[in-house]
């Protein structure tokens, strides 16, 4: 090769610099269109409006499921959900340490205690095999998360689940539409938990969230959560049910506004992505057999959609660290970042107990029997990937242009910065 790497003042591969993920809205006529109309009628509220409600019923049915809650986020959907299923300070909830901070906030936020089990080195998700080592008698949930839209073994983990009696609680912050077996995921447990941030698959406006079920009660119980815990019915004659509140309650409502946007972006969802695995498809073809750059492996009965396309970068055959290959691709000009170079439980808050106020509780809570201690080895899969993983960029809006920049950034890098 007769290039020279920029970081060494050859001339990169691009001169405007591409994100691994998107760092504005997919969005067009038809949503602001949307968000006009909601605008223009002042209902703005799910309180005064149809809006928020259409939403959860067009979404329910894109899952085939009873109930759809819409929430202002991915995190106030997890919070709620497990507040519903009655989570508490002395309950364990399971989770991966490969995951986005919000997985583990939602159990803090109900005063649990967060127990991180390993993960598939394959699927980037947490593995069955690490959930049955430490489901100990005080865990009451289990929060398999599909990382980069990849769907988690589900049936190795229900199976799991149901041998522990824990209820399950997905994660589908990144995996809006995929599926495992042909069936969706978020379908696999109690509730499935997604988000509409503004880089997922699908938005809302730039932040909401959704919580789906087949419990009907669940759903009550979860819809009331968000509402400050209002009652449906009031007990009292002459009290009306808005101001009755059965427990401790959030603001956890979606605005009318953000319903319309996801209401038109929802219809989008399947041709997103399907442009997203096509990109994925290219990325796998054209990367496959690049020493030292393993591509994820595609299993056939899954479907990934890809929210990031995550590789590995081997050291033992480049010669370099993952961070040093995102440091040099940078200068190429694409953006691509590990997803957590600090696994979630080495996490400062994790490590040193950080809990409410400055107590540490709810580690240390009178009503936990439990201890449990954060440190590096606890998960060494997990611990790995952190410094191998590379997320490349696959989303919709993506040229064919800029998928092959990727590709010549890629190897260009691979090629020179190991000489």
């Amino acid at each position: 090769m007769t290039e020279k790497l920029a970081m060494y003042g050859g001339k990169p591969v691009r001169s405007k610099l591409l994100p691994f993920v998107p760092e504005e809205a997919d969005i067009g006529p038809a949503e602001i269109n949307a968000a006009v109309r909601v605008l223009k009628s002042r209902k703005l509220s799910q309180l005064s409006g149809e809006e928020v409600a259409s939403f959860e019923k067009e979404f329910a049915n894109y899952y085939g499921v009873r109930n759809a809650i819409a929430t202002n986020s991915g995190t106030t959907a997890l919070h709620a959900a497990l507040a519903g299923l009655g989570v508490g300070p002395a309950d364990e909830v399971i989770l991966p340490p490969y995951t986005f901070m919000a997985t583990a906030n939602a159990i803090l936020h109900q005063n649990s205690v967060p127990i991180f089990a390993d993960i598939d080195p394959i699927t980037f998700t947490i593995s069955a095999k690490a959930i049955r080592e430490e489901a100990s008698p005080r865990a009451k949930v289990v929060m398999p998360v599909h990382m980069l839209g990849n769907p988690a073994e589900m049936d190795d983990i229900v199976k799991v689940a149901k041998e522990k009696s824990l209820f399950v609680v997905e994660d589908c912050a990144q995996a809006n539409g995929a599926e495992y077996k042909s069936r969706k995921v978020g379908t696999f447990g109690e509730a499935g938990c997604f988000s509409f941030y503004l880089n997922k698959n699908i938005t809302s406006g730039g932040e909401g969230g959704m919580v789906i079920t087949n419990n009907d009660a669940l759903a009550d119980r979860i819809r009331s959560i968000c509402n400050h815990c209002r009652v449906k019915e009031s007990p009292y004659p002459n009290v009306p049910a808005h101001n009755v509140y059965w427990g401790i309650g959030y603001n956890y409502r979606m605005t009318s506004v953000q319903a319309a946007i996801g209401r038109v972006q929802l219809k989008k969802l399947n041709k997103l992505n399907a442009a997203r695995r096509r990109n994925a498809e290219f990325l796998t073809k054209e990367l496959s057999g690049v020493e030292g750059v393993e591509v994820p492996p595609v299993r056939p009965y899954v479907k990934h959609v890809y929210w990031a396309f995550g590789v590995k970068i081997l050291k033992e055959k480049l010669g370099v660290t993952r961070d040093q290959f995102s440091q040099a691709l940078l200068k190429e000009g694409v953006k691509a970042e590990g997803y957590c170079p600090i696994p979630v439980h080495l996490q400062e808050v994790f490590r040193k107990k950080v809990g409410y106020g400055n107590s540490h509780y709810p580690f240390d809570s009178p009503l936990y029997k439990g201890k449990v201690e954060y440190k590096e080895g606890l998960c060494p899969e997990g611990e790995k990937l952190s410094q191998e993983d590379l997320l490349l960029p696959v989303y919709p809006t993506l040229t064919a242009k800029d998928l092959s920049d990727v590709v010549h950034a890629v190897k260009k890098v691979t090629e020179l910065l190991r000489l």
